[in-house]
């Protein structure tokens, strides 16, 4: 039957009916009299059915907008309230039961059940958006007082995923199982009876036997209650603020406590948690094996005991004080807890969570301490553990002592400035698996005695390994910038396999040391493929051994991965190489690398005091030898180029008794100095060595070794026996023996230096000579300090330098034997044989000494105008009257030459005095006295050390090498000098000096005097204005005029000082200091490290190129032009000097204006101001040393 809008059915007196649709508007009543009455399978779409007492509805489905309203009264022996059972209530369908009784009832989304008023519902299910709410009670009507309170209850519903039950205003739930949905009971009502005396003043929602599962929820709070619940399966009780819950037991489950709950008889068990957020009691709780604990949002724990398997997690606000960790028990600290006084007994677990920070905590024997968080200024005592990490939740860890205990550093996580004692351990830890977090890290770490650090994939960097101490690298692990000291060891080997997605092999990390630096003592050892990069051996010793096969599979990788060593620099100590290990591009200071049987060497550089030794077995590649040794021995292999790069040796021990072998390497950059040290092949008076073309052949007459050469210019090797009787080659250039003279004149026996004049030079570096000096012809006698006579007229100077067997020879002085009137010739032969076995010889030294009984007189004529010509023997020679031509002719001649005469001096040791003017001199290389002058006179003379004391005015002397001493006249002179020691002593005005290389000192004049000199440690001392000094290189000392002379120095290391006003300096490279009087003086730099001392008003400095100039400003006007951005200045005393100006060329810092200057000034640091003149590596800067900024402005500066 269908009932429509309006109608209306009543279905009492104890009928039935049988599927009703009631539409919206329509009502059905069922009960309502003494006799049951029924209704089933009932459809309410939008209509009502009451089911009243003694009425009884069975499967009913309550659709949207439909209601079905349960009623009956609780009177004593009175009729039945309405019932229902099976009843289906969908979305927007409501059923009321108020007072009525309902059982087995589903409720599905949009559904609702309301039990009110002593309503009873049992068995009901709510299923996903579906909701039950219980509230509320009534009094039973009955012959007691106080009459029964009968509460709304429902019994044994379940409550699914996203279901609700609500329990509010007195309500009861008991035996609910809430199996992933959510269930609240809250509030209280004021009891009917709570005047009655033992009534309670209130009703509290209540629930008893609750089971939540399946990550169910129930929340207890406002004065109500619940009891015995069980939270199993990830079910939730959460206790609010004036909850209470009681007997409750949490299996798998949680339990959350907020301030103000009451939590009584709890019983945690395994995987259970109770969590405390807040002020709430939760006294009586037993915590059982792997139950849990959280306590933070203000809860304040003090006195604590956490039992054995137990764990304690104090969270966000929590505190806890006074507590006992027990054996087996956890405390977690998470971020924002508080702890203090907290006691951990041995086998205790502390965990640091992430966001904590745990500050000097102590892990002593038995404890666990784990970090996700940070963890600082820990002390891990013997049998203590920390552990930093959990995967992909990093840890980090600094200032930690290990002292006898273990850290264990895991991915993701960081331990800084470890330290590690006896007994201690630290564990670095990682894994290549794609996505996977990074590997752990250890930074700054210290291994002491006893101590040990274990990297197995993991990363450290800086760490120090000092005596007993020892680091280990597996499995790919990675070390850089290990310090070894001395007694320290680090070990490293194995690899692991890393296959990124998507391909088809497999990459290898090995275990890598990178920038190692192994002290005198220290040990760094490479074996199993392990591998260093870049490691610096400083007296300690380093190992390369071993290889395993390679685990990819890569048909284009090695077939196995070798131990290596690759850019190693051995500064001290030992590198080896064996069994399959490789070191490449090592770098010899000095020490040796071994390379043992089965080891690689490549390309390596072997520097002076280095040595790479090559043991039978070993294989030498690609070698330069850079003034060390490359000791190839006995079954040694060396298969490529060997480079010499420097003075060094290449030594083959090889042995060759005969026949002939051929060098299997090419030797490349052969020079001078170089050695090749056959011990192998045998040395013999015989043994002979050749270049032909690019071959090179030594042979010993019973076996011979062939070497190719390539990129030499070297054409002679000396040959010498080495220290084991081997052959000694020398790479090496014929010496040789320049300067001497034939045909020098001496006579009657005099004394004489033949060999003044030579030098003897060897172009092989550190090579000595010694010097054979044979006597041909006339006899006579040599001798001088270091010469050795062999008899026969053989002299020997013993081996030393090329300069000092030069200076030797030199010294030499040479006597001819008595001999009769007339002239003898005695011939030299200079055999010098250089310590790398080659002998060069010279003939061209001769001495002719003639005899003479004594000296001539010769008188010219009275009237003069004659030609006079002296002997060959020493002569005095008068000449009378005037213009008078006279001829020495040789000998040591003392001349009176008259008026206007003209003298030739051709050998000997002369002196001539002239008289009145128009003079002319001319004389050989012997050393000759000229005076007497009084103007207008030349003068030329040769080699010798001559002295000239002229007076007058324009005389023009001109003088070859030697050490002269001048007096040119008394102004307008001209002197001109070749290499010496001279000394000019000027008088008067207009003179010029021109002098070549040598010490010379130049003083005297009145001014307007020209001093150019060369090369050397020169004088300059010059009176009077208006000079013109020009100085080359060398250590020279200027002291200018009195004002307005012009100074031009070249490279060197000048003091020049500068008198009156308006001077002008240029030092062209030079290091000069300058000082100045009055001021208006201008200096201008060309490059060089000057020094200026300014005083006065008016200085100006011109600074070009790339130059360094200090200046002191001790005066006012000073002007600094700069006119280049890469020179260094400095300028002190400048904030003193108001019209002060540093002139910068445009461009130059890149500035273009004085506001760009003023806005790049900054402090230099130290009191004073500095401009940076550019940014890039080679830019220079103006540094006003004792300047401040402020003392500085816009006027100081322009832009030119």
């Amino acid at each position: 039957m269908t009932l429509h809008d309006g109608d209306t059915m009543d279905v009492s007196g104890g009928i039935s009916v049988d599927s009703t649709t009631i539409l919206a508007g329509a009502l059905q009543t069922v009960g309502g009299s003494f006799a049951t009455s029924t209704a089933t399978h009932t459809v309410i779409n939008g209509g009502e059915q009451d089911v009243v007492f003694d009425g009884v509805a069975s499967y009913t489905t309550i659709n949207a907008g439909g209601v079905q309203r349960v009623t009956g009264e609780y009177i004593h022996e009175g009729p039945t309230p309405g019932e229902v059972d099976h009843t289906t209530i969908n979305g927007g369908g409501e059923q009321d039961v108020d007072t009525g009784i309902a059982t087995t009832t589903t409720v599905n989304s949009g559904g609702v059940q309301n039990v009110t008023n002593g309503g009873s519902a049992s068995g009901t299910i709510v299923n996903s958006g579906g909701v039950l709410r219980v509230s509320g009670e009534t009094v039973e009507t009955a012959p007691v007082y106080p009459e029964p309170v009968i509460r709304s209850v429902a019994t044994v519903a379940t409550i699914n995923y996203q279901g609700e039950l609500d329990v509010t205003g007195g309500g009861t739930a008991v035996n609910a199982i809430v199996n992933g949905g959510v269930m609240t009971v809250s509030g209280s009502i004021p009891d009917p009876f709570a005047n009655v005396p033992g009534q309670p003043a209130v009703d509290a929602s209540m629930a008893t036997g609750t089971i939540v599962e399946g990550f169910g929820t129930l929340t207890v709070s406002d004065g109500a209650l619940v009891s015995g619940t069980i939270l199993q399966n990830f079910g939730t009780l959460n206790v609010d603020a004036g909850g209470t819950a009681t007997g409750t037991t949490i299996n798998y489950g949680t339990m959350v406590l907020s301030a103000g709950a009451t939590a009584i008889n709890t019983t945690v068990n395994q995987y259970g948690g109770l969590v405390v957020l807040g002020n709430a009691d939760f006294s009586g709780t037993v915590f059982n094996a792997g139950s849990t604990l959280q306590i933070g949002n203000g809860t304040i724990e003090n006195g604590f005991t956490v039992p054995k398997s137990v764990t304690l997690a104090v969270l966000d606000g929590g505190v806890l004080s006074n507590s006992v960790i027990s054996a087996g028990a956890t405390l977690i600290a998470e971020a924002g807890a508080t702890l203090s006084i907290t006691t951990f007994q041995s086998g205790a677990t502390f965990v640091a969570d992430y966001g904590y920070t745990e500050n000097g905590f102590t892990v002593s024997d038995g404890i666990l301490f784990k970090v996700f968080g940070t963890a600082t200024n820990t002390t891990i005592s013997a049998g203590g553990k920390q552990i930093l990490g959990n995967y992909d939740l990093g840890a980090t860890a600094s200032n930690t002592v290990i002292n006898g205990g273990e850290q264990n550093v895991g991915l993701a996580s960081t331990a800084s400035y470890t330290t590690i004692n006896t007994g201690g351990i630290q564990r670095v830890a990682g894994i290549y698996l794609h996505d996977a977090p990074g590997p752990g890290r250890a930074d700054h770490t210290t291994v002491n005695n006893g101590a040990e650090q274990d990297v197995d994939t993991g990363i450290v960097t800086s760490t120090t390994v000092n005596a007993g101490g020892v680091q280990n690298l597996t499995n790919g692990g990675f070390a850089s910038g290990t310090v070894v000291n001395s007694g320290g060891v680090i070990n490293a080997s194995g690899e692991t396999i890393y296959y990124p997605p998507g391909g088809p092999y497999g990459i290898v990390f090995r275990s890598e040391v990178d920038f190692a630096v192994v002290g005198s003592g220290g040990q760094l050892h490479l074996f199993g493929a392990g591998i260093a990069k870049k490691a610096t051996i400083n007296g300690g010793v380093m190992t390369v051994s071993g290889s395993v096969a390679d685990p990819t599979n890569d048909p284009s990788a090695p077939a196995v991965d070798a131990s290596a060593a690759s850019g190693t620099v051995l500064n001290s100590g030992s590198v080896s190489v064996s069994d399959g290990g490789i070191v490449t591009s090592t770098i010899l200071n000095g020490g040796t690398l071994d390379v043992l049987d089965q080891g690689t060497a490549n390309a390596s550089t072997v520097l002076r005091g280095a040595t790479e030794l090559v043991e039978a077995g070993g294989i030498a590649g690609a070698t330069t030898i850079a003034g060390g040794t490359l000791d190839l021995k006995a079954g040694a292999i060396s298969d490529d180029t060997i480079t010499f790069s420097g003075q060094g040796t290449l030594k083959i021990e090889q042995k060759l008794v005969s026949g002939s072998s051929a060098f299997a390497s090419q030797i490349k950059g052969i020079a001078l100095g170089d050695q090749i040290d056959l011990s192998g092949l045998s040395y013999t008076s015989g043994a002979t060595v050749t270049v032909s073309g690019s071959k090179l052949t030594v042979s010993n007459g019973a076996a011979s070794e062939t070497f190719t050469l390539a990129d030499t210019s070297v054409t002679r090797f000396g040959i010498a026996k080495d220290s084991s009787g081997g052959i000694l080659l020398t790479a090496a250039a014929l010496p040789a023996i320049a300067g001497a003279v034939s045909g020098q004149a001496t006579s009657n026996q005099a004394a004489i230096n033949p060999f003044a004049t030579v030098t003897i030079t060897d172009p092989n570096a550190a090579a000595t000579d010694s010097l054979i000096i044979t006597l041909a012809g006339a006899a006579g006698i040599l001798s001088g300090s270091g010469l050795i006579s062999l008899g026969n007229g053989t002299y020997e100077l013993a081996a030393t330098s090329a300069a000092n067997l030069t200076a030797e020879l030199h010294a030499l002085t040479f006597v001819a034997s008595p001999h009769g009137d007339g002239s003898v010739t005695t011939t030299f032969t200079l055999s010098d044989t250089s310590s790398v076995g080659l002998t060069v010889s010279d003939t061209n030294t001769s001495v002719t000494d003639t005899h003479q009984a004594g000296t001539t007189t010769i008188d010219g004529p009275a009237s003069g105008y004659a030609i006079i010509q002296g002997t060959t023997g020493n002569d005095i020679i008068h000449a009378y009257g005037m213009f008078n031509t006279i001829h020495g002719n040789g000998g040591s001649d003392t001349i009176y030459a008259g008026l206007y005469g003209t003298v030739d001096v051709p050998s000997g040791d002369s002196a001539v005095y002239l008289q009145g003017i128009v003079n002319h001199v001319t004389g050989g290389n012997g050393n000759v006295t000229v005076t007497g002058s009084t103007g207008a006179t030349t003068i030329a003379l040769g080699n010798g050390n001559d002295t000239i004391d002229a007076s007058g005015y324009g005389n023009v002397i001109t003088l070859g090498n030697g050490n002269d001493i001048v007096h040119p006249g008394d102004g307008a002179s001209q002197t001109t000098a070749g290499n010496g020691n001279d000394r000019v002593t000027l008088s008067g005005y207009g003179n010029t000096v021109m002098l070549g290389n040598g010490n010379d000192v130049v003083a005297g004049g009145d001014g307007a005097n020209s001093v150019t000199l060369g090369d050397g440690n020169n004088t300059v001392n010059l009176g009077g204005m208006g000079n013109q000094i020009t100085v080359g290189s060398g250590t020279n000392t200027i002291i200018a005029g009195s004002g307005s002379d012009n100074v031009v120095a070249g490279a060197g290391h000048d003091t020049i000082m500068l008198g009156g006003a308006a001077n002008h300096v240029v030092l062209n490279g030079s290091q000069a200091n300058v000082t100045n009087q009055i001021g208006q003086d201008v200096i201008t730099v060309n490059g060089g490290s000057d020094q200026f001392n300014f005083a006065g008003f008016g200085n100006q400095a011109i600074i070009n190129g790339p130059a360094h100039v200090d200046i002191i400003d001790h005066g006012t006007g000073l002007t600094v032009s700069v006119n280049s951005s890469s020179q260094v200045d400095t300028i002190s005393g400048f904030g003193n000097d108001t019209l002060g100006i540093v002139a910068l060329a445009n461009g130059v810092g890149d500035y273009h204006s004085v506001a760009d200057i003023m806005s790049a000034l900054r402090s230099d640091g130290h009191g004073g101001t500095l401009l940076a003149l550019g940014s890039g590596s080679n830019a220079g800067s103006i540094d006003f040393v004792d300047t401040a900024i402020s003392q500085l402005h816009a006027s100081n500066f322009m832009i030119v």
